[in-house]
């Protein structure tokens, strides 16, 4: 067979671009996202069942949903610590030094560094990022942010990026590094001429490719390079999360990827069950030996004249029912314990339940929200020091302004608390001795700990002592 020649000249326009080539070198990871993201939609049948019922129980979305909100629903709070040198403690343990004073430079650097972070969250809604990522990990399996200076605001921004554009390579002995990465997305014929001067096909926009490593950073828009030169903040700005790691790969596993098949067979037998409803309420008629039936009118009262030999009855079930209601109940069960989403998630446990109790019926979607925050805490204590690149060097503040420092992520509880308890505890804790009032207050949601403590010493001065919960009067 002869092969199909083009000629020379042709070459260029038959070549996929970089955009397009990065996008057909990773075809099956981007296949996977747009499977996983319709299943998520509502689109859970292949093929419809023509002149079947096709009910859409999601399950995939409300357990997603409530993943996320376990996650992250009630928001995130930031702590930063300095480093401070180890030294030796009893049997020859190290052990930290103790705090320094109320002037340790340290500590005004660790609250610079902290109250920074806190207007970061501020400037760009870092909640709403924080939930888009969650999102986009729990459905896709990856999540990506992108830390960088916006000169327009004046402000460092964290966004989230679509993982469908994030083409990424890594150490190949340490899967959590990058070494380069290629962000990829689309702008608008308008935006295209306005930022870079280029035109471009008002249907299909001009693909743009940004390429980074830490020391390069190149822009291809539409084919064409508009900047190419080193990296402005000496860091690879991106985070990635994998939702739930595959062994020996960098991208992670949806959240979907065991419960697809389970919650298309529900679909089907809700859909199966809803057939037969619909057949016993308006069963089909059957008609034997007669020709023109199609004009006789089918209602209470109606009198037919047929012909002697005819036959007219309805289609009724001939046999045992199956027992459907049998079978979605098992299914139902399988995909509470694969999705580790129980049944007492969706709100209905059949009976009240204590604290612990609740706890303990939610254990499997709860120990499935750890194992997330261990990835989660290492991924966002990483975007925290890539804030702090930033702003030092866009010169936002001096250069290793927040070296030696310790990001801390504060995790709230994922299950309702009693905050009398919460707050006697913490009181009890600072009055032995055994925490500091900083630690309290951070556990109990202040967003500045330092900056309160200042108003309580200054309404202390004023007012003089008062009474504490622990009955003890206070002398600030």
């Amino acid at each position: 067979m002869a092969l199909l020649r083009f000629p020379a000249r042709l070459a260029p326009w038959l070549a996929p671009s970089r955009y397009q080539a990065l996008r057909q070198q990773d075809g099956s990871r981007l296949l996977a996202y747009q499977q996983h993201l319709a299943f998520y939609e509502g689109q859970h049948y292949l093929t419809p069942r023509r002149g079947r019922s096709n009910l859409v129980v999601n399950y995939a979305r409300t357990i997603v949903d409530k993943g996320v909100a376990f996650l992250v629903g009630r928001g995130l709070g930031f702590a930063v610590e300095p480093a401070r040198p180890r030294t030796t403690g009893a049997r020859g343990l190290p052990v930290l030094a103790t705090a320094g004073g109320a002037d340790d430079p340290d500590d005004a650097r660790a609250q610079a560094a902290e109250a920074l972070l806190y207007d970061v969250a501020d400037g760009c809604d870092l909640d709403v990022v924080d939930l888009q990522c969650a999102l986009n990990a729990a459905v896709l399996g990856d999540a990506v942010y992108k830390v960088f200076w916006d000169a327009a605001r004046r402000q460092v921004r964290v966004v989230a990026v679509d993982p469908a554009g994030f083409f990424a390579t890594w150490r190949p002995d340490d899967v959590i590094t990058l070494e380069h990465v290629d962000c990829l997305y689309t702008l608008t014929a308008d935006q295209a001429l306005t930022l870079y001067g280029l035109p471009a096909d008002p249907c299909t926009g001009a693909e743009v490719v940004e390429s980074w490593t830490a020391a390069e950073y190149r822009v291809e828009v539409a084919g064409h390079v508009v900047q190419n030169g080193p990296n402005p903040y000496g860091v690879i700005p991106f985070v990635h999360i994998a939702n739930e790691p595959v062994p020996g790969s960098f991208w992670g596993r949806s959240d979907l990827a065991d419960v697809v098949a389970l919650n298309r067979e529900l679909d089907e037998r809700f859909s199966d069950q809803a057939d037969v409803i619909r057949f016993h309420a308006d069963p089909p008629i059957v008609f034997r030996g007669v020709e023109d039936h199609d004009s006789l009118t089918v209602g209470p009262g109606t009198v037919w004249d047929v012909p002697r030999d005819a036959d007219v009855k309805l289609l009724e079930w001939q046999g045992q029912p199956a027992a459907v209601q049998d079978h979605i109940n098992q299914v139902l069960r399988a995909l509470y314990e694969t999705a580790e989403t129980p049944r007492t998630a969706f709100g209905d446990s059949g009976r009240l339940l204590s604290g612990v109790a609740l706890e303990t019926e939610l254990r499997p979607l709860i120990q499935k929200t750890l194992r997330k925050r261990v990835r989660w805490t290492a991924a966002l204590r990483q975007r925290t020091r890539l804030i702090w690149a930033v702003a030092e060097a866009v010169g936002l503040v001096p250069p290793q302004s927040y070296a030696g420092l310790r990001p801390r992520i504060i995790w709230p509880s994922m299950m309702p608390t009693d905050d009398a308890f919460e707050v006697r505890n913490n009181v009890q804790l600072v009055a032995a001795g055994l925490r500091s009032r900083r630690t309290a207050m951070d556990l109990l949601g202040t967003e500045s700990p330092e900056a309160e403590l200042q108003r309580v010493h200054a309404e202390l001065a004023t007012l003089g002592p008062v009474q504490t919960l622990s009955g003890m009067p206070s002398d600030g």
